[in-house]
């Protein structure tokens, strides 16, 4: 990795880092209740990972180490998926959820929600896409991409399951996202939908970093 490329790795992992410390400790202070949701998990776990890379980057730079080591780049493809995963549905589903309720299509993009929805997404994308090219990441690796996903999506699938109603129906107090439209086991096509757009997603990163990494050999 040159040192341009470095910088710019460290600019955007840093900036990461800041803004989602900010928002967190708001987030703590003002809706503890918010940690359930998988966009503040996703950030948290991104902001978690780039502040390792800003350490990394940092010792690289001081002559401290030679380059990145592979476990943090796939630390960093998996986070980077997360936020990605994150981003895709509020833009493609639930802020159209937000507009059948009446209100604004960007009303999930204001406040802390800017950085949460797009610009970490965006940042962590472009930081591991372009500029972090140190050791190539194996193929077989993308599956983890999906660790995270899955261990919510059981874990959100179980918490709405326990609290139907007396129909059998979900209740929006614990279908937060607004998945479970109809019948309960709706839940599962749904939920292999959105594991293999995830899965796809998640190659597309992995491939256009492979071919950034090949064009500078």
């Amino acid at each position: 990795m040159s040192r341009r490329k470095l910088w710019a790795s460290l600019i955007l992992n840093s900036a990461n880092v800041f803004a989602v410390l900010v928002w967190i400790i708001y987030l703590i202070v003002k809706d503890p209740a918010s940690f359930r949701m998988f966009t503040i998990q996703s950030n948290l776990l991104t902001g978690i990972v780039a502040g390792i890379l800003v350490v990394l980057e940092i010792l690289i730079l001081r002559g401290k180490k030679e380059k990145l080591p592979r476990w943090s780049r796939i630390l960093k493809m998996a986070t980077t998926l997360s936020v990605i995963v994150t981003c895709l549905v509020v833009v493609f589903y639930l802020s159209f959820v937000a507009v059948s309720l009446g209100y604004s299509y960007f009303i999930l993009f204001e406040e802390y929600n800017l950085f949460f929805h797009l610009l970490t997404p965006v940042m962590a994308t472009i930081s591991f896409v372009f500029f972090e090219r140190d050791n190539d990441i194996p193929f077989k690796y993308t599956f983890l991409n999906l660790t995270h996903l899955i261990i919510y999506m059981i874990a959100y699938a179980i918490n709405v399951f326990v609290h139907l109603d007396a129909n059998g129906k979900a209740t929006r107090k614990y279908d937060w996202y607004y998945f479970v439209t109809g019948d309960f086991w709706l839940i599962i096509p749904e939920g292999l939908a959105l594991l293999i757009l995830a899965y796809g997603a998640g190659v597309a990163i992995w491939y256009f970093n492979r071919r950034n990494i090949q064009n500078v050999v």
